[in-house]
């Protein structure tokens, strides 16, 4: 007669728990060997090789459905299909955690952005690279447009909401810079430089150039009172601007509980 050993010694054998071992058997994904006369499950030592085999798939994250398909009908294209379908999965898996990876890296960058800012309030030129948004052409009058919009943005191109956290921005007419409200703009973006946005359709450029630069502390109700130092020093200098600005916070409760601290960027394409 095989040696007979109750749940709590085959449980020690075989490195699974009490507990997941009667619900196996209660699924019908393991079964017990038999009831003792005591009325209690017992296993012989026969099992343990199954339970081997059990414990392999849960390591590679096989579901019990297709570890029970197998366990009914053990044959090696069976187990290939398995190992073929799980690989598949993994490689997604790691695909998804390299585009992590380059996101993390991508905030880890903007922070040492933020860091090596212009003092705030001063007027620079700079020399940008040509930057791919996602763009929503939309007139927005009050925050929750821009809330409402985001959203919808999102959706339309199946993005995670973490994407928002420092990459959106607003475009401002400059054709009405000195009558426009403080949350009042042409259109919304996103700066597009993320892994996510490789498949995304509809992007859009800000081209490369010289850009008119002022770094405000505060949010958009502060920025909105210094289009007026921009024109005065586009003017002083000689220097045609565009027809749009660039405004975005870059620094914001995401980042600082402390509104003190938040920094707003505008930028204005010079035209040569």
């Amino acid at each position: 007669m095989s040696l007979q050993l109750n749940v709590k010694e085959f449980s020690k054998i075989a490195g699974v728990s009490p507990r997941n071992l009667r619900y196996y058997d209660d699924i019908g994904l393991f079964k017990a060997s038999g009831i003792s006369e005591n009325g209690y499950r017992y296993y012989t030592i026969d099992k343990v090789e199954e339970i081997h085999l059990i414990n392999y798939f849960r390591h590679m994250g096989v579901s019990i459905k297709e570890i029970k398909k197998h366990m009914e009908n053990r044959n090696m294209n069976e187990y290939e299909t398995i190992l073929q379908d799980q690989l598949k999965r993994v490689n997604e898996e790691m695909a998804e955690l390299k585009l992590l990876e380059e996101r993390i890296k991508k905030r880890i960058a903007s922070i040492e952005y933020i860091r090596n800012l212009p003092p705030s309030g001063v007027i620079t030129v700079q020399k940008l690279e040509r930057r791919r948004i996602l763009k929503l052409k939309k007139e927005m009058k009050e925050q929750q447009d821009w809330e409402f919009n985001l959203v919808n943005l999102q959706n339309d191109h199946k993005l995670p909401p973490s994407i928002f956290i420092g990459d959106v921005g607003f475009i401002v007419d400059m054709d009405i810079v000195d009558t426009r409200g403080p949350e009042e703009f042409s259109a919304a973006f996103l700066m597009a430089d993320d892994p996510f946005y490789n498949h995304t359709r509809n992007m859009d450029w800000l081209e490369a150039g010289a850009w008119l630069t002022k770094y405000i502390r505060g949010d958009h109700h502060e920025a909105h009172k210094h289009y007026g130092s921009l024109t005065e020093y586009a003017k002083k200098k000689k220097l045609a601007l565009g027809d749009f600005a660039v405004e975005r916070t870059i620094i914001d409760h995401y980042i600082s509980s402390d509104p003190n601290f938040y920094i707003t960027e505008i930028q204005i394409p010079i035209v040569e």
